[in-house]
C-alpha cells in the first residue's frame, strides 16, 4: 500500500508542478489584464489551490503523517 501512496504523491506534485507553469505562463501573457481585479483574483485563487495541492502531495509521500 506504501507504493500507492508514492505515486499518488509523485503524481499530485508534477501536476501541481504543471499547473504552476501554465498559471506563470498566463500571467506573463496576460499583458493589459494584469491591472484588472477580476483576473488578480483569479491568479490568488490558483495560488492558493497550487499551495493546497502542493501540500497534499507532500502529505501523500509522508503518508499523511
Amino acid at each position: 500500500m506504501r507504493i500507492v501512496y508514492i505515486l499518488s504523491g509523485l503524481a499530485v506534485l508534477f501536476t501541481t508542478l504543471a499547473f504552476a507553469h501554465l498559471l506563470h505562463h498566463y500571467f506573463l501573457n496576460a499583458g493589459d489584464a494584469v491591472h484588472s481585479p477580476t483576473f488578480l483574483a483569479g491568479v490568488v485563487i490558483g495560488v492558493v489551490v497550487g499551495v493546497f495541492s502542493l501540500l497534499g502531495g507532500c502529505l501523500l509521500l509522508r503518508h499523511g503523517r
